[in-house]
């Protein structure tokens, strides 16, 4: 019956990918057995509660076999109607050609990129090993009267193909969830020996196993990729190896079944229509497309479905033990696990500013930031090993590290790759985490920053060292392009703020929406700034000094440089120019002002400049022509700031003698 569920699972998928004219059908055959196995056999999910917090989680990093996964989640009992197959990769439908977050009932993660899926799961995992030492009932001796079980114990499972582990990510991912033990994941690595141009034996001969045992994880081989008896058998020595992660690796064919298995073009490629007829007369499937054989279908659903009832029933009831010892905040931490929800008024905090001494932004955000922590229960995060210089450090919070977890500050290593995936994973689990590393190095996250926009996740990044005033670190390490390529991501907040008010002002935003955000900070010490605010950071821009009378002019400016902006302001004034500083510490909540506001902030007939000591990109829609715009579009030299500056023509002097002559 087993083999008769699969050729169900391979065909209804095959009737999936042929219906829409485009998909996978490589993987589709080679890891069907492995997700029936999974599905049918292990997974510990009640497919009609989607969003129990206490399911295992599925993760498909090979998300090109979108197809698979949607026959076998609909043979399995999700909420999908034979339409929503039929409507594969169509607009507004409930499969689009990748899983998808929040679209597909069930999937658990959106994939797309190759390794990105196995990182976010190494968060996912993570945060299951941080909910089990917050929340699981910690006995209290032989003569403890109560005996509960665990309110959370569930895996992480993901389905990796030769592209994931190729992908440098993948490595990283590795050796982070090796070093912390992550022993609820599994990988099911699908080795079928082909990419897309053919054979591996030109591209990737490593021994993965050999690499994976390297870092700490717990190794399994199944030679025979159709065989369910020896998955399963994987699967659950992997479950009873809980101090590390585990990968089986499973040796199957491309295409498996086909006439033409083991071809590099059934990758990407549907079938060709007689290849098509050909298995399914071989299965006794039949010609009509999306018909299902009763019996095994009957038999895929009971298992899942069966399973599911009675281990969510059973957690139901252990969860109604646990609300009767647990304190009440700790129980609407649990019920807030899925919503993510907080509120709190940064606005009103009095951080006693003193006005006269400059201080590292970095400092005033840490500063802000531990405010946030000690009120913001599920806060967590940390740096790429740089968490000194860019001062992210919880204080009094504690570590997370492979022998403690009851802390909030994280230790990723040198693993920007890595920390961007893992933090998405925390946010999909219920956490507000935040990673930091040097703003020339957040390249290195834009995958990732870019899936969690794609899946609006709470994550926030904190980039520092954000101009060429870093100086003698020279052009590797000066940022110049970052800015105007994270504005460019659709659905993230990047702020660039002036001062600490600004920086509290940033934080109060954050803090009460859940979109990603971007934090860029400066390397400088900055004074807190008269006219700067608080509360008009939501609107993304104001007037932070006013002219004088008559505004001649405007000038924008935003993060370290609305200082360089007001002292242009006064030296302008002295020779008669009246001019208007707008600190705009993030563009993307500006543009969705109404236009009235917006008018208010710049008056008919003044022109507009712009200093940011970046590049000139997106700011064009500002000012009538780039010779208003100071900015920067080539890359700086090591040399002190100030020479960096003259350089780029960026000092002051230089910036107030072109205004002049334009105006």
């Amino acid at each position: 019956m087993d083999q008769k569920a699969i050729n169900v699972i391979r065909n209804l998928a095959l009737d999936i990918m042929q219906n829409a004219g485009a998909g996978h059908p490589g993987i589709t055959m080679s890891s069907a057995p492995i997700l029936y196995t999974l599905f049918a056999k292990n997974l510990k999910v009640n497919p009609a509660v989607t969003d129990w917090i206490n399911r295992d989680r599925f993760i498909m990093s090979a998300g090109h076999g979108s197809e698979l996964l949607y026959a076998t989640m609909f043979l399995c009992g999700y909420s999908l109607m034979l339409d929503d197959l039929k409507g594969y990769r169509k607009y507004d439908s409930k499969t689009p050609g990748h899983p998808t977050f929040g679209i597909t009932p069930g999937v658990d993660l959106t994939t797309g990129y190759s390794g990105e899926g196995l990182a976010t799961a190494v968060g996912i995992a993570l945060a299951e090993k941080i909910y089990e030492n917050r929340y699981n009932y910690k006995s209290k001796g032989m003569f403890d009267k109560n005996k509960l079980g665990k309110l959370f114990d569930y895996y992480t499972y993901v389905l990796v193909g030769d592209g994931d582990l190729m992908e440098g990510i993948s490595s990283e991912a590795a050796s982070f969830a090796g070093t912390y033990g992550l022993g609820k994941l599994i990988v099911l690595y699908d080795s079928n020996d082909i990419s897309v141009d053919g054979n591996l034996s030109k591209t990737f001969t490593e021994d993965v196993l050999g690499r994976f045992d390297s870092m700490g994880w717990d190794t399994h081989l199944v030679k025979n990729g159709n065989s369910v008896g020896e998955i399963d058998r994987a699967i659950k020595k992997a479950k009873s190896v809980v101090n590390k992660p585990s990968i089986i690796k499973i040796k199957t064919i491309l295409g498996d079944g086909l006439s033409n298995q083991g071809d590099s073009s059934l990758h990407n490629k549907p079938l060709a229509k007689e290849v098509l007829n050909e298995y399914k007369e071989k299965i006794g499937a039949g010609s009509i497309p999306f018909t299902v054989l009763k019996e095994p279908a009957s038999y895929i659903r009971e298992q899942v479905v069966n399973r599911g009832i009675k281990v969510y029933d059973d957690w139901k009831a252990l969860f109604s033990e646990y609300v009767k010892i647990l304190e009440p905040n700790k129980i609407k931490e649990i019920e807030n696990i899925n919503y993510n929800n907080f509120e709190f008024d940064l606005s009103k905090l009095d951080l006693q500013i003193d006005f006269e001494n400059k201080e590292l932004l970095r400092d005033s955000n840490n500063r802000i930031m531990n405010i946030v922590a000690s009120n913001m229960y599920n806060m967590i995060g940390g740096s790429a090993d740089l968490t000194r210089s860019t001062r992210v450090q919880l204080e009094n919070q504690g570590e997370i590290s492979p022998t403690n977890l009851s802390g909030k500050n994280i230790s990723f290593g040198v693993r920007e790759h890595l920390m961007g995936a893992c933090l998405n994973g925390l946010a999909i689990s219920g956490f507000r985490p935040f990673g930091s590393t040097y703003m020339a190095f957040s390249d290195y996250l834009k995958p990732s920053i870019r899936m969690a926009a794609l899946m609006n996740l709470p994550v926030t990044y904190i980039f520092t060292h954000d101009s060429i005033t870093i100086g003698s670190e020279g052009p590797t390490h000066q940022p110049i392009e970052q800015l105007a390529s994270l504005r460019s991501v659709p659905n993230l907040y990047v702020f660039r703020p002036a001062d600490v008010k600004e920086v509290q002002g940033t934080w109060n935003v954050i803090v009460n929406n859940k979109i990603p955000s971007v934090i860029s900070l400066p390397k400088t010490e900055i004074k807190a700034e008269q006219g700067t605010s608080v509360t008009e950071v939501v609107k993304g821009a104001y007037i932070a000094g006013r002219e004088q009378a008559v505004v001649n002019a405007v000038i924008i400016a935003t993060g370290a440089e609305v200082q360089v902006a007001k002292s242009v302001q006064v030296k302008l004034l002295h020779e008669g120019i009246d001019v208007r500083i707008i600190s705009m510490p993030c563009m993307e909540l500006f543009d969705v002002q109404p236009l009235q506001y917006k008018r208010e902030l710049f008056p008919e007939g003044a022109p507009i400049f712009v200093i940011e000591y970046g590049s000139s990109f997106g700011w064009e829609k500002f000012v009538p022509s780039s010779d208003h715009l100071f900015t920067i579009d080539r890359f700086g030299v090591s040399a002190s700031k100030d020479d960096v500056l003259k350089y780029c023509g960026l000092d002051t002097d230089t910036i107030i003698e072109k205004i002049k002559s334009l105006l």
